[in-house]
């Protein structure tokens, strides 16, 4: 008898153990996701632990700028990893990102384009971040405002303004803006966990629709899906957005009124005497 209570005893102790390797004491793991050439030792992390990130593929002709939305991240260089990042893994999933541009190749600074030459620029095709809301069910015809992000052939974004009043044609404005806001608005979309938005309530008289791309695909997540509170992240990417457009958005009226510039001083003609 004492012999099978030993035995049962040592099956219960190494089903415990096998348990907690398995699930970590018992702590959630949250995903690191890496792109090509980012390495950690693990590919989850518990809230609270360290992590470090080393991106190691390093070009002599190449300039590179990372992002992520982890929070406080820090980063040094060395010779022997490249770039170290660190940080605290929050209680949710992390991402990096990392664009790069030859520095050897020839770019002109001075070179500038008119609104009208940006909005030829424009390709559906390359469109990295969309951002609509839009007022509906309204007897006055629904209106709308859409902020979408395109890659074009410079190193910065086009970013367009679609804009619908009830009545009226829709008006198009298109500035160019730095490839941050893209990485600023993914990172919002991260941080409220809206890729796993489903099933939700959506809202009355309003809708609301972010799309990007996501790998090879396309994602599209809209107010039908969120649940309560969602609006707020979907506020927080239009900040992103606005401040995009303030700062660098045209200013004054669309088309230009080839009648408004300086006035010159009336002629005054003397009076024959």
């Amino acid at each position: 008898m004492r012999k099978s209570i030993f035995k049962i005893s040592i099956l219960i102790v190494t089903g415990v153990l096998l348990m907690l390797g398995l699930f970590g004491c018992g702590k959630q793991k949250y995903k690191l996701d890496l792109p090509f050439g980012f390495e950690s030792k693990k590919d989850s992390y518990a809230a609270g632990e360290e992590v470090k990130v080393t991106y190691g593929i390093i070009a002599t002709d190449t300039d590179y700028s990372f992002y992520s939305d982890a929070d406080d991240v820090k980063r040094e260089y060395t010779d022997s990893e490249g770039y170290v990042f660190t940080f605290i893994m929050p209680e949710r999933d992390v991402t990096f990102w990392v664009e790069s541009r030859n520095s050897m190749e020839y770019l002109d600074p001075s070179k500038e384009y008119t609104e009208d030459e940006l909005a030829g620029k424009i390709d559906g095709e390359r469109m990295v971040f969309d951002y609509y809301d839009a007022v509906v069910g309204t007897d006055g015809g629904d209106r709308y405002t859409e902020l979408v992000l395109y890659r074009w052939e410079e190193d910065d974004l086009l970013l367009a303004k679609y804009t619908k009043e009830y009545g009226e044609e829709e008006l198009v404005r298109v500035c160019r803006v730095p490839v941050s806001y893209l990485y600023d608005c993914l990172a919002a979309v991260n941080r409220n966990g809206m890729k796993s938005w489903k099933d939700g309530d959506g809202l009355d008289g309003m809708v609301y629709v972010v799309r990007f791309k996501n790998g090879n695909d396309y994602m599209r997540i809209s107010s039908e899906d969120m649940p309560e509170g969602g609006t707020k992240a979907f506020a927080e990417i239009k900040t992103v957005l606005d401040e995009a457009w303030s700062f660098y958005g045209p200013k004054g009226a669309y088309p230009l009124d080839p009648g408004v510039g300086i006035i010159d001083d009336p002629v005054i003609e003397e009076e024959e005497k």
